[in-house]
């Protein structure tokens, strides 16, 4: 009797402990999003469109746009609330499975959402549990919805397209983390790539065209494909890169394939003057020469060093000045100064906006060409000179 009364606690406890998965949630109960889109609705409410994952391969919703990708299938569902809460609550009423946030990869805003502010969106995004802060960012020169119903003939769907381009440094690689810390800097500007849709062989395309610049959650300023690359230069963002530019006398391109590169801002105060050195140091191999150039000289290299660190400054120079022209520090450079010159900067950082554009910015390049080729001269390949 005794030995029994010592075991029943154990027994209680056991059954407590093996009372099988109550809770358990299956994966035919969740409506998988890979992706979702936050477009501005004309009555001024937010619309969702959410990228299910669906691995049965039926549907038959007109209301919905589907592919088959391999053996997979993708949804879009949409719905309008009067915030992203509220959106995904009227879209929950729409399905039969559970919204899980979980595996969603891309967060993207449409234009005129990026116009007004995504304060909101953002809100929600970075207060759910669930939506992954590692998930990447980006904003739609048209509307979100669009992006996600494109077709992708060479991924399962646009979420896992568009997360391949940023890895591969097509833009920049924004996620929600690194947007937070930014905005949450002493500029409080970030920076997303923008998408941009394109046709390609009869099909339209998504391809990362750029950058829009955000000041206090807002679109402040657009930047094209040369100048993202510039800034991605700034940011000291560049694994590789291939930089191309006309060598005189004759005007014919040479490229120069850039497989080792780093950047840093360093800032200066003298005198009451702000200024900037951007320090970069570049390791490339000569792709391709111009017509006559014999890159067997040593002479003939340091030339073309040359060429390519200005071509380089060139780039770089062009988001410097339209960052400065708008007046919207997406460059970094306000935290540079907060870092090295703390006194100073706490006096300036109310004016900062009318300061930026008068910062002094100066280059310090090195690029070097480490090999040129398996070939000199290749007179081969000349064209032959008229009598």
């Amino acid at each position: 009797m005794f030995p029994f009364i010592r075991l029943a606690p154990a027994l209680l406890l056991s059954a407590v402990l093996l009372t099988g998965c109550w809770d358990r949630t299956e994966i035919n109960d969740l409506a998988i999003v890979t992706a979702a889109g936050m477009d501005l609705a004309d009555d001024g409410k937010i619309k969702l469109s959410v990228q299910i994952f669906v691995p049965s391969a039926s549907t038959s919703d007109p209301t919905s746009s589907a592919f088959t990708g391999g053996s997979n299938q993708t949804i879009v569902r949409s719905a309008i609330g009067l915030n992203l809460a509220d959106a995904t609550a009227r879209l929950q009423e729409t399905l039969s499975r559970r919204v899980f946030w979980g595996q969603a990869d891309v967060f993207i805003f449409g234009q005129k959402l990026a116009e007004r502010g995504i304060n909101e969106p953002m809100d929600f995004l970075t207060r759910h549990p669930h939506p992954r802060e590692r998930a990447n960012l980006f904003v739609s020169e048209g509307e979100a919805t669009e992006v996600l119903e494109l077709r992708t003939p060479t991924e399962r769907n646009t979420a896992e397209l568009l997360r391949e381009m940023a890895i591969l440094q097509s833009g920049l690689n924004i996620t929600m983390l690194q947007a937070v810390e930014e905005l949450s800097e002493e500029a409080h500007t970030a920076v997303i790539p923008m998408v941009v849709v394109k046709k390609r062989d009869k099909t339209m395309v998504p391809f990362i065209g750029g950058t829009v610049a955000f000041k206090d959650l807002k679109a402040a300023d657009k930047l094209d494909t040369m100048q993202t690359r510039g800034l991605q230069w700034l940011r000291n963002e560049i694994k590789t890169a291939t930089i191309t530019a006309p060598v005189p006398p004759s005007g014919d391109f040479a490229s120069v394939y850039i497989f080792k590169a780093s950047s840093n801002l360093v800032p200066s105060i003298k005198n009451g003057k702000w200024s900037i050195n951007v320090h970069i140091k570049a390791i490339g191999n000569l792709n391709e020469t111009a017509d006559g150039i014999d890159v067997t000289k040593e002479p003939t290299i340091k030339k073309l060093q040359q060429i390519f660190q200005a071509a380089l400054q060139k780039r770089i120079d062009e988001s410097v000045r339209k960052a400065q022209q708008n007046r919207t520090d997406y460059l970094g450079f306000a935290e540079q100064f907060h870092r090295h010159y703390p006194k100073q900067w706490r006096k300036a950082k109310a004016n900062w906006d009318e300061r930026f554009p008068e910062v002094t910015v100066t280059y310090d390049i090195k690029l070097t060409i480490a090999r040129n080729g398996l070939t000199g001269k290749n007179t081969a390949l000349q064209r032959s000179e008229k009598p």
